[in-house]
């Protein structure tokens, strides 16, 4: 499996295992939105073809909870509760913030668990506020924004991942670890690179 499907069937375990943990409920529906980048294209103008793995996979890690197959979720059928299941909505941000909101009031609205996503921070921002308006957690794969870690303004978020401070202090050690006086680096010219 692949990178981003590996993180995509984390977040959604996590977000799965936040849901359960949460309630002493026996019999229970895990429903759960889920934020996918569809429409984003990369630099070369394509759809970005891992968008639509990831909706596969996070479809399919609820296939298998759901018929507790332990090949892409191991143990389940020990760990979750007989008759539980996952629901999973599964809708295109398209990357854009406007978009990602407009989902996670929906699905406020209609009192949904949790909300997977999104992949970018710029999107996972503000569809978090929207989300902790009702106290609904949020759990971004992909989101790497130091700022995101502010529990006072982000208090339904969590990440799979590490935040970009984190990332820059590893890279420097790094750097100074191998006892490179001169690199170069090259990024994209937007705001998460730079």
């Amino acid at each position: 499996m692949q990178g981003s499907q590996t993180m995509a069937v984390k977040a959604l375990c996590l977000t799965i295992a936040l849901v359960v943990l949460a309630t002493d409920c026996h019999a229970f529906v895990a429903d759960l939105g889920v934020l996918v980048p569809l429409r984003w294209q990369g630099a070369d103008g394509a759809a970005e073809s891992w968008a639509v793995r990831y909706a596969a996979v996070a479809a399919m890690a609820a296939h298998h909870i759901n018929h507790r197959v332990n090949s892409l979720v191991p143990k389940a059928q020990e760990l979750l509760p007989p008759d539980f299941q996952v629901v999973v909505d599964i809708r295109d941000s398209a990357a854009q913030p406007t978009v990602a909101v407009g989902h996670a009031v929906d699905w406020n609205e209609q009192g949904k668990h949790a909300i997977v996503g999104s992949y970018r921070s710029a999107v996972t921002g503000p569809t978090a506020l929207a989300a902790s308006i009702a106290g609904t957690p949020v759990i971004a794969w992909g989101a790497s924004a130091s700022s995101l870690s502010d529990r006072s303004t982000y208090p339904t978020l969590s990440r799979t991942n590490i935040h970009d401070g984190v990332t820059a202090d590893r890279t420097i050690r790094w750097i100074k670890a191998m006892g490179w006086t001169r690199i170069a680096m090259i990024a994209v010219d937007d705001a998460w690179g730079r």
